[in-house]
């Protein structure tokens, strides 16, 4: 390379991509190394969505520099990319290519085969784009042999995977909370979902901790949720065993609370207090409170009889 006044990065990454291309660099070294120990990478499948972003393009590069060292101490790396041809990124976009608005016009105007045919048709389309940027910001890997989810050996590949997983008895069913979509009618990955950022109202809530007899007393627990509605489900109050907590005296009535947050709640609520005890919260453990809306749920009162663990302070330093 000659010296230059400037660096010119367009011109110097072009020559030298010219050059690894004219000079078959990678397949040499591919040759080099060919026999000696392996080095395993499977590269994990982008979305054939549209162009690579800057995310991508950061991945690759961190993982092209450790399979370029591995191939400096002569490993004899395998280094296969790979393509995410299905699910709901594909859908989408090919729905808005072809002005769907929802499923039923797939079933029963456009045709489920065809618009199956479609997305494949538009994954590929996407696919040989993303290996040429790819190529261009310097990523070695085996480009002409990419694994694409949408062939019959790749989709075979799976169900032989899920089969000896059954076979080995590690697939269980089961219920799980999921996302919904109404509009896709699918279940929901925790990457596909969009966030922003709202305004909730929020409560504080007393919990009268009992006496030895199980009556309510004037202290009181005091916690805050975001999400009242679970209030009638309420089991236990979680305290970190080794923050500080504090008891006040507000009025005739005791507040255990979190130290740090003695001062923002009190300016919230507007009373007078003062702390009359200091403890870690591993003091708290196995205290037990009256739940919210007790005789509003009849299953509280056997749940309180039955487990002695039930609507008590439990200890997590999670």
């Amino acid at each position: 390379m000659t010296k230059r006044e400037k660096y010119d990065a367009k011109k110097v990454e072009s020559e030298v991509l010219e050059f690894w291309k004219k000079n078959r660099i990678y397949e040499k070294v591919k040759e080099k190394n060919k026999g000696n120990e392996k080095f395993y990478y499977l590269d994990g499948p982008p979305y054939t969505t549209g162009a690579i972003h800057i995310g991508h393009a950061w991945g690759k590069a961190l993982r092209d520099s450790i399979m370029r060292f591995k191939r400096m101490q002569g490993f004899d790396v395998w280094d296969r990319p790979g393509f995410d041809m299905h699910g709901l990124p594909i859908e989408v976009a090919v729905e808005k290519k072809l002005g769907i608005n929802d499923k039923k016009q797939i079933t029963q105007e456009f045709g489920l085969n065809k618009f199956i045919e479609e997305c494949k048709k538009f994954a590929l389309e996407q696919m040989y784009p993303m290996i040429r940027d790819f190529k261009r910001i310097g990523v070695w890997m085996d480009w002409d042999n990419p694994y694409m989810t949408i062939t019959n050996d790749y989709i075979e590949g799976a169900w032989w995977a899920l089969k000896r997983a059954g076979e080995r008895k590690l697939l269980y069913e089961g219920l799980k909370t999921m996302t919904w979509c109404p509009r896709c009618a699918t279940a929901l990955a925790k990457h596909e979902l969009e966030y922003k950022t709202i305004t909730e109202k929020s409560v504080f809530v007393k919990l009268p901790v009992l006496d030895e007899e199980n009556k309510p007393t004037n202290t009181y627990l005091i916690i805050w949720t975001t999400t009242p509605w679970t209030l009638p489900f309420n089991l236990a109050v979680m305290v970190h065993p080794e923050f500080e907590y504090v008891k006040l005296k507000v009025d005739d009535e005791y507040w255990i609370i979190a130290k740090p947050l003695a001062n923002s709640l009190m300016g919230i609520v507007g009373k007078n207090y003062e702390v009359v005890e200091e403890f870690k919260g591993e003091k708290l453990d196995g205290l037990r409170y009256r739940p919210p809306f007790w005789e509003e749920v009849p299953q509280a009162k056997t749940l309180f009889k039955e487990n002695k663990r039930a609507f008590s302070v439990v200890l997590s330093s999670e």
